[in-house]
């Protein structure tokens, strides 16, 4: 499962975000870090080792969030790939 989190200020790190899942004891597998096309709104998209209630109960406590000067808004999303469809 993963978690977007959005709003985040444009010179987020990675190591920061883990700062933040830290405090809730979150397993994080990695973080993707981007700010295409929106400089000012950096997003997250957090890999969990956590099926989709532990997922969605850390974007409830990272949603809303004031850090840094931004409001954070946080989502659980399980992202599809498409990967393994087409194989005969």
């Amino acid at each position: 499962m993963n978690v977007v989190i959005t709003n985040l200020p444009e010179n987020s790190s990675e190591e920061e975000i883990r700062e933040i899942l830290q405090e809730h004891g979150v397993p994080v597998t990695s973080i993707t870090l981007s700010n295409e096309g929106n400089a000012e709104n950096c997003v997250a998209v957090v890999a969990l080792d956590s099926n989709r209630a532990g997922a969605e109960a850390l974007a409830g406590m990272v949603n809303g969030k004031f850090w840094r000067g931004k409001t954070l808004a946080a989502r659980a999303q399980s992202l599809f790939t498409g990967e393994g469809l087409n194989k005969t």
